[in-house]
């Protein structure tokens, strides 16, 4: 027999996640709108389902993946320079991933 109190948790916690997971969107988007190349996107990707592909992401990556996001990020935000971004992020992978995920 299922629990009622247990299947209230739980519909709570889903609430809250759920919650969570759109003003975390919408407010990072917020922060992302002066960013001109990233513009087309944020206006084709709305701000909850673009937390939806990158928190899962950055919660099950490993230390290599999460430094190259965090460097496209960093790199983008500051040169608005799609190529040197992404190629900065796939070097970080290529040659630190064997060695930061060695431990």
């Amino acid at each position: 027999m299922v629990e009622t109190n247990a299947t209230l948790i739980a519909i709570a916690m889903m609430a809250l996640i759920l919650y969570l997971t759109r003003i975390t969107g919408y407010f990072i988007g917020l922060q992302l709108r002066h960013i001109r190349g990233i513009q087309p996107v944020l206006e084709a990707l709305p701000g909850c389902a673009f937390m939806a592909i990158l928190a899962p992401a950055v919660r099950q990556g490993s230390i290599s993946e999460i430094i190259a996001m965090t460097c496209v990020v960093l790199i983008m935000w500051r040169s608005n320079n799609v190529v040197l971004a992404t190629g900065t992020g796939m070097a970080v992978l290529l040659l630190g991933g064997p060695y930061l995920d060695a431990g």
